[in-house]
């Protein structure tokens, strides 16, 4: 047997499928790392983009003031074209009258001259101002022609002004009850995600971080080693076995030397008497001829009778023929013994005394018992 310390090395487990977790989970962990300023990144642009729609509205609604003064300024313009077409008309009208009347006094005069009432310049005149008058008529009607025209074309910007309002209307209509809420919900969204913390560490790197503590914890699993001072006994694993962690089958038993416990069976009905404190003399059958010396060092009220495993049956009640089973009690060998506990097997048996108070007298033929026994222990 080869004693081992705490730490020493009982086996390894194969580490590369261990390895390869923990250095996927590592660059998992960078990538998420970065993914957190992405997501920083994303909300900041989605923020950004929530001030340039309110920027937009703001736009839009002096677009919107714009083409409603425009379709003021239009209206206006075809209200003034229409007065001016109806002046023109009105003019023309008077001037129509103006050029009957003339050309009915020009008839009169022409039909005087010729009877010699009236003389060549009056008629001449009366021509004058017929001629006049017709020019004075052409410009009337070419001037509500041109207020045909004009009132055509404000009636086009009034149409086109009333347009663009329509067009600006719906602008910020659609900025203020679709985009912006959608941009607003986008960027409350992209802040969630960027602001999932769990105290100082976002949620996603928090996660990934605790896969790669369970994973580096698998790996150092992966070696084995002594919980204790100790060493190992039956020992069958060998290069290549699988080994698993739920208890089909043990690959080795370790035993730990530092807790070995010297203890005596007391009988239940002698174990009222007993106490820590009380001198006990014990004789092993690793060492004939040898009484050693001892104290009590406590007592385990409860065996093996006092347990129940947990199941769905009722446990069954003690009957008269029940076995009486003893009680533990530990011993603690004197300075005296020379012999150390840890270097007992596990297994050694002998028999102990216990000197209680009660029946003082009997002490010396019980010692004198003890004895006989540790020298019967060379043949028997």
């Amino acid at each position: 047997l080869i004693p081992l310390t705490e730490g020493d090395v009982l086996f390894r487990i194969d580490p590369i499928p261990y390895q390869a977790t923990v250095d996927q989970l590592k660059a998992q962990l960078a990538d998420t790392t970065q993914n957190v300023e992405r997501l920083k990144a994303s909300a900041d642009a989605a923020n950004a983009t929530v001030a340039k729609t309110e920027a937009d509205i703001d736009l839009a609604k002096a677009d919107q003031d714009t083409a409603a003064a425009s379709v003021t300024a239009a209206e206006a313009a075809l209200q003034e074209a229409k007065g001016k077409k109806d002046k023109a008309v009105a003019v023309a009208a008077d001037l129509e009258v103006q050029v009957h009347v003339a050309r009915r006094e020009y008839d009169r005069l022409t039909s005087l001259l010729e009877k010699n009432a009236v003389s060549q310049s009056e008629v001449d005149v009366a021509k004058i101002q017929i001629t006049r008058l017709e020019n004075q008529l052409t410009t009337a009607q070419i001037d509500a022609r041109v207020a045909d025209d004009t009132i055509a074309r404000s009636q086009a910007d009034v149409n086109a002004a009333k347009a663009g309002a329509l067009a600006a209307d719906l602008r910020v209509r659609q900025l203020v009850e679709t985009e912006l809420p959608r941009v607003r919900a986008k960027a409350r969204e992209a802040e969630l995600l960027a602001n999932s913390m769990i105290g100082d560490e976002h949620t996603s790197v928090a996660a990934v971080r605790a896969q790669l503590e369970k994973a580096e914890f698998d790996l150092e699993q992966t070696t084995v080693r002594a919980p204790s001072d100790g060493f190992v006994v039956g020992m069958t694993l060998r290069p290549g076995q699988r080994v698993a962690s739920f208890p089909v089958r043990s690959w080795m038993s370790f035993v730990p030397t530092e807790s070995t416990t010297l203890a005596v069976g007391i009988p239940q009905y002698a174990l009222r008497h007993v106490q820590p404190g009380q001198q006990v003399e014990v004789t092993l059958k690793l060492y004939p001829g040898r009484v050693l010396s001892a104290t009590v060092h406590e007592v385990a009220y409860v065996n093996t009778q006092g347990q129940l495993q947990p199941s769905g049956t009722v446990a069954p009640a003690p009957g008269a023929d029940q076995e009486v089973v003893p009680f533990g009690v530990r011993l603690r060998l004197d300075e005296e013994a020379d012999i150390d506990v840890a270097s007992l097997p596990g297994g050694a048996v002998g028999t102990a005394a216990v000197y209680t108070d009660k029946m003082r007298a009997s002490h010396v033929i019980r010692r004198v018992m003890i004895r006989m026994e540790a020298w019967m222990n060379y043949i028997i």
